[in-house]
């Protein structure tokens, strides 16, 4: 399994992020304190939550290893992702169906709740 440190490193390579000092100032926090949390040491939630702000990440991803680090994104970005479920066209036909049955039937309940709720 991945550990945090190893999920807030990809986050940083994923957003481009090569110099820890910008994004240091940015959440008010020493350069020291994100090498510290690259390598798993104490990260309080709120720093946690800043920090996903920031790098645009899902909090359950980089807390919990839950999902991926795009999955607190509105469905119809979500929606757009949906060529990565590719490499799934190598499951048997119908495994393959029912997964994408799930998928569109999810994302159409996200949708009606978002457009309910403007």
């Amino acid at each position: 399994m991945v550990s945090r440190g190893e999920r807030l490193r990809q986050a940083l390579e994923a957003r481009g992020i090569h110099k820890q000092m910008a994004l240091a100032n940015e959440l008010g926090v020493d350069e020291s304190a994100i090498s510290r949390w690259q390598r798993d040491s104490g990260l309080s939630l709120a720093h946690a939550a800043r920090l996903c702000e920031v790098l645009d990440i899902s909090l359950d991803w980089l807390i919990l290893g839950r999902g991926n680090m795009d999955l607190h994104r509105p469905p119809e970005i979500a929606a757009n992702a949906a060529s990565s479920i590719e490499p799934l066209e190598s499951l048997p036909a119908p495994v393959f169906a029912a997964i994408r049955n799930l998928i569109r039937a999810i994302l159409d309940e996200l949708n009606k709740k978002s457009t309910t709720s403007k």
